[in-house]
């Protein structure tokens, strides 16, 4: 009987699934997403909407894991750690979010000076950086690219996508982490909860009590988590030779998991 729990155990924890984002690419908001959906949906607190290994617990699911999967700033990591196989993901569930690379490297850099205090310089600095700019995440997409056969279940999103189609890309990520109907309505009830304005006021009063969603600042605008939640909006902060060097590097790494 221990031997047959015990499997029961090891195949519930090989379904996990791990949703890997390279850092200001829009996983906030899908743990929002997710989250509010499966409180509606399984009439669980609010308070551990942002916690999603539990509400997933809570939910009958089996564990869904948030990663940046080495790209977090706070490790200083330079671009040449994305190398090899991805090991770790082999015959695991495996769902990607990528954002537009100019968009990606402006809010990085307001994390990055505003609230994680890791980078001291100009944003055209920050994007040549090997430890925070274009290469480490072009490099990180480069290498998931390459290995994006090896998980027995891979599903790429993108937040323009989540941005263009809210309600289609939620209902493919619910089904994939196991749940086989999602409810139309719950679905609705999730994407206003998780509205910009919403995540932004909650995020003023700390309404989940969780340093996932708190300003350094609150006086400080570019200070906040949820700090614009636009498409394109890089042309506000980049230089036409940051953009140029940015291109310039699409071209190198070029592969359809960036823009």
């Amino acid at each position: 009987m221990k031997s047959l729990i015990s499997k029961i155990i090891s195949s519930k924890k090989n379904d996990a699934t791990y949703i890997i984002s390279y850092p200001k690419t829009g996983r906030t908001w899908l743990r929002a997403l997710i989250g509010f959906y499966l409180q509606k949906a399984y009439n669980l607190t609010e308070d551990i909407v942002l916690d999603t290994e539990k509400i997933a617990q809570e939910s009958g699911l089996a564990p869904v894991k948030f990663s940046h999967n080495g790209s977090q700033m706070t490790s200083k990591n330079s671009y040449k750690i994305f190398i090899g196989a991805k090991n770790n993901y082999k015959n695991k569930k495996v769902i990607l979010l990528s954002r537009n690379i100019k968009d990606t490297l402006v809010s990085a850099f307001f994390q990055a000076t505003k609230r994680i205090n890791v980078f001291d310089g100009e944003i055209s600095e920050f994007v040549r950086s090997d430890y925070y700019g274009a290469q480490k995440i072009l490099s990180f997409y480069q290498n998931w690219y390459i290995n994006k056969e090896l998980p027995k279940q891979f599903l790429f999103i993108t937040y323009e996508d989540l941005h263009a189609n809210t309600e289609k890309v939620l209902e493919q990520v619910l089904k994939f982490i196991g749940i086989d109907e999602p409810d139309k309505n719950f679905i609705k009830d999730a994407i206003e909860m998780s509205s910009f304005e919403n995540l932004k006021k909650a995020e003023k009063d700390n309404k989940f009590n969780n340093e996932i969603l708190a300003p350094a600042d609150q006086k400080e605008p570019e200070n906040y988590k949820v700090r614009k939640g636009k498409v394109n909006n890089y042309y506000e902060y980049l230089s036409e030779e940051d953009i140029q060097y940015i291109d310039k590097q699409l071209e190198i790494y070029a592969n359809p998991f960036v823009s």
